[in-house]
């Protein structure tokens, strides 16, 4: 049996609108790599402050962000792991963290602005990202139409895009 990694996409579980806290868990690690949320972060560790051991880390450049796997290789089991960035930003953070051994149970992701949603070609093998609630598209690569499935490939990293003829496609 082949084993993939877990990857973030716009609907994964572990994208929260709110962090909530892990009673279970013996350490919370909390990364912030956006300023704008820093009054949520606050809120955050003023509830948690009390009741855990926490450890908060703000990334405010790119050396940090490239750096973060040390962090989060040194974390212990148990480390409840909490980001709060941008699409852009929480996805390589996220990649260090499961290949640190975080699992998606053990992650929770505030993402601050539009969360990114990509499509993989089916005939041409080509990812491209596509809006939030489109239904079909055109590929950028190959120029087929493409209906765009409700099943994300964590081995692709996008949802998979099914070739179609839209002069077949006949409206009910």
């Amino acid at each position: 049996m082949v084993y993939n990694s877990p990857v973030l996409f716009d609907q994964s579980e572990t994208i929260v609108e709110k962090f909530a806290i892990r009673h279970d868990r013996r350490k919370l690690l909390i990364i912030s790599a956006e300023p704008r949320e820093a009054g949520i972060i606050q809120q955050f560790t003023k509830e948690i402050n009390d009741q855990k051991e926490y450890e908060l880390i703000e990334i405010n450049d790119e050396l940090q962000l490239k750096n973060i796997s040390d962090v989060l290789d040194r974390q212990k089991m148990g480390t409840q792991l909490y980001i709060s960035a941008k699409w852009e930003d929480a996805v390589p953070i996220f990649s260090a963290a499961i290949e640190a051994g975080f699992s998606e149970d053990g992650i929770q992701t505030l993402i601050s602005g539009e969360k990114r949603r990509y499509v993989y070609c089916m005939k041409c093998y080509h990812l491209q990202e596509v809006e939030p609630k489109e239904t079909d598209t055109i590929c950028c690569h190959c120029q087929i139409s493409l209906e765009i499935g409700p099943f994300f490939s964590i081995e692709r990293k996008g949802y998979i895009g099914y070739p179609y003829n839209p002069a077949f496609v006949t409206s009910i």
